[in-house]
């Protein structure tokens, strides 16, 4: 029996020709190529790299530029990487290079220049990724796509990697101290993670930190985000997230409590907040028609993090709550582009 030769003989326009009809499939992160201008973050990149007042004149190797290396940075958000597989990732794969546009040959920073370029950002107080996430949201705002006529307000856990301390260690990390050997510094603390709690929630146990997010009801667009231990309430960082163009909240009965409701007062917004019941005061008819109302708009939220989780963004590999501040700007911006694109669409 006869079977079709597949083999083109490997040569140069065969090549081509597979390259420019993978460029034209456009799925997964090729959908945020085109949808994005992504010129409008390199004067943020510039700001927070120093790379425009930098003298290179003087030697050194010259930086990769920072557009792509950011880029680099939304890739990996968009499909849960770690800096080694991203290196490898990138150099294996047509469809990251035509995203990232980089063609055969070309250098690809590695896992330590990946891993530099997200430190450089934050150094010194710079919060590069929030302002790239804040560059990002203004562009939303300008096109009308984030009405503020209602926004959910929810949180999410960011698994950390789990610690083996002892009961006085955990202890002492609970109270805000590091324990003996935990130094900032020494090889022993800069594995220990002292800013991520333990909490439990629905009789399951997490570890980590807090992505509290407030969603625009309408488009589903993240509009502000906090980051915080994972034991921090919800309710805590209620009002963190509120700005004055916010007409209605809508929340689950977690947030329902005299100090948000004077919160909502003090701005002037419309309480959408799910009633909960209390011992002895079991919630009516009226009340859970109420929340039914609610919670079919409430739900809208659940769709924003599940989408994240598909792109792993719970998944925390680093230690601290400022890289973890981080982990979530980038997780937040790279699913706000991801739906941008869905939405241009």
């Amino acid at each position: 029996m006869k079977f079709r030769n597949h083999s083109k003989g490997g040569n140069l326009f065969s090549s081509i020709s597979h390259q420019q009809n993978m460029a034209k499939r456009q799925v997964g992160i090729l959908k945020l190529k085109d949808a994005i201008d992504w010129s409008i973050f390199r004067p943020v990149l510039q700001e927070v790299t120093g790379y425009n007042t930098k003298d290179w004149s003087k030697g050194g190797n010259l930086p990769f530029d920072p557009l792509l290396m950011f880029k680099i940075l939304i890739l990996q958000s968009f499909h849960g990487l770690s800096d080694e597989a991203t290196e490898f990732q990138i150099s294996d794969r047509l469809s990251f290079m035509n995203f990232l546009d980089l063609q055969m040959g070309d250098d690809v920073p590695d896992a330590n220049t990946i891993w530099d370029f997200k430190e450089l950002i934050e150094r010194d107080g710079r919060n590069g990724s929030n302002k790239l996430f804040a560059c990002f949201r203004d562009l939303l705002d300008a096109q009308g796509l984030v009405a503020k006529e209602g926004s959910i307000i929810d949180a999410s856990f960011i698994e950390a990697p789990k610690q083996r301390n002892t009961r006085a260690q955990n202890k002492q990390i609970k109270e805000g101290e590091r324990p003996d050997g935990f130094e900032k510094g020494s090889p022993k603390g800069a594995q220990k993670d002292c800013d991520a709690r333990w909490t439990k929630k629905n009789h399951e146990t997490h570890f980590g930190y807090k992505n509290h997010a407030k969603v625009d009801a309408k488009s589903k667009l993240i509009d502000s985000y906090a980051t915080t231990p994972a034991s921090v309430h919800d309710s805590q960082v209620f009002e963190e997230l509120l700005d004055e163009k916010d007409k209605a909240i809508l929340s689950e009965s977690a947030y329902k409590s005299q100090a948000n409701e004077e919160v909502l007062l003090k701005h002037n917004l419309e309480d959408f907040t799910m009633l909960k019941a209390n011992r002895n005061s079991p919630l009516s008819d009226d009340d859970k028609t109420y929340n039914k109302k609610v919670s079919r708009i409430r739900v809208r939220v659940e769709h924003v993090f599940g989408r994240m989780k598909y792109m792993a963004a719970d998944m925390f590999r680093r230690i601290g709550l400022q890289r973890a501040s981080q982990h979530n700007a980038l997780c937040n911006l790279t699913y706000n582009m991801d739906r941008y694109a869905f939405l241009q669409r």
